[in-house]
């Protein structure tokens, strides 16, 4: 790895850090430079622009969350009670809280018709669609809008309740029961 390659990474980790830790208010490059240890104009040497830092260090930060999907739910085929179940937990833990609560920032900024935020949600969405498909246990011509129902029933749970997702609960346990007959 070149020492442009290295300090790359280095900036991309801090920023994922900073991005994971208080979501993405201040996306300025000013500031990106500043949590980053450096000079907006280092900054730009080391990406052409703020997109380009941005969609680094969420890529980062997918990439991660990518691993930790991996590692709690493993390779085999699940029931969608039990997908939910699994899912629901995860979103409750703390170590995946500032995936989340920064899932719910860039899903906002969509929101409001940012180009930049649309096309990341949208990819972001699509492959934890095609995950959760791949991991249903049910008829494939069931499994790709069982997966968008599960997805948009957690996803509901987490913008109605960002502060108590406790208050989440019997919903999902609601969800669970709806399910168990597939």
């Amino acid at each position: 790895m070149s020492k442009r390659d290295t300090k790359r990474a280095e900036i991309v980790g801090k920023l994922a850090s900073h991005f994971l830790d208080v979501g993405l208010g201040d996306t300025g490059v000013r500031r990106l430079a500043e949590v980053a240890g450096t000079s907006d104009r280092m900054l730009l040497y080391y990406f052409e622009t703020k997109d380009e830092i941005l969609a680094a260090v969420l890529s980062e930060i997918g990439g991660g969350f990518t691993d930790v999907l991996d590692a709690v739910f493993g390779t085999k085929p699940l029931r969608p009670g039990d997908a939910v179940n699994r899912i629901w937990e995860m979103v409750r833990d703390e170590a995946t809280a500032g995936q989340l609560r920064l899932w719910l920032d860039l899903s906002s900024r969509a929101s409001r018709g940012d180009p930049f935020f649309g096309a990341i949600v949208d990819e972001m969405a699509e492959g934890w669609i095609v995950w959760l498909t791949g991991m249903l246990e049910v008829p494939d011509a069931e499994k790709r809008p069982l997966a968008e129902l599960i997805m948009s029933a957690i996803d509901g749970q987490m913008v109605l309740f960002p502060t108590d997702l406790t208050k989440g609960d019997a919903a999902v346990a609601k969800l669970v029961e709806l399910l168990a007959d597939l």
